[in-house]
């Protein structure tokens, strides 16, 4: 009486979910906006935006970990696709870190080289990590679909 009932069907569902993705992106832009304009144009500490980080971090990776393991839909990498990316964003980032502060002392190495190193290796065994799961619910929920 007081609610119309709308049937839903697969498209609008579909769209629906697309929208929001669409919508979620754009805010998490807006956020990481907001921490460069706030660390850059008013500089103000890191310190002081500790929590925004934070926030945008958990949105960000939540997200892709939803959609690796409920959705099964992004690629999941071969072995030799994630040696090249991991080669790939390590030089970029050792580039840009090399222009920006210059070649560090050695006694430096494991607040400088090592995060470089290790930080997208972990990032990226993370990420082939949850989307095989992913791949390999959704695989499982269509065997279970076709019995």
């Amino acid at each position: 009486m007081f609610i119309q009932k709308t049937k839903i069907d697969e498209r609008m569902r579909s769209n629906t979910r697309h929208a929001a993705a669409i919508w979620l992106g754009v805010t998490q832009i807006l956020l990481a906006g907001v921490i460069f304009y706030r660390l850059y144009a008013l500089g103000q500490p890191d310190a002081e935006v500790r929590d925004f980080q934070a926030v945008l971090a958990i949105s960000i990776f939540g997200y892709l970990a939803l959609q690796l393991i409920l959705g099964g839909v992004m690629p999941v990498p071969t072995w030799r696709g994630a040696v090249a990316v991991y080669v790939a964003l390590t030089s970029v980032i050792v580039a840009v870190c090399l222009i920006v502060y210059g070649w560090p002392k050695p006694e430096e190495w494991a607040s400088t080289w090592l995060p470089v190193l290790a930080g997208p290796a972990l990032f990226l065994c993370g990420y082939v990590l949850v989307a095989r799961l992913g791949q390999w619910l959704v695989e499982r929920q269509i065997e279970r679909m076709s019995e």
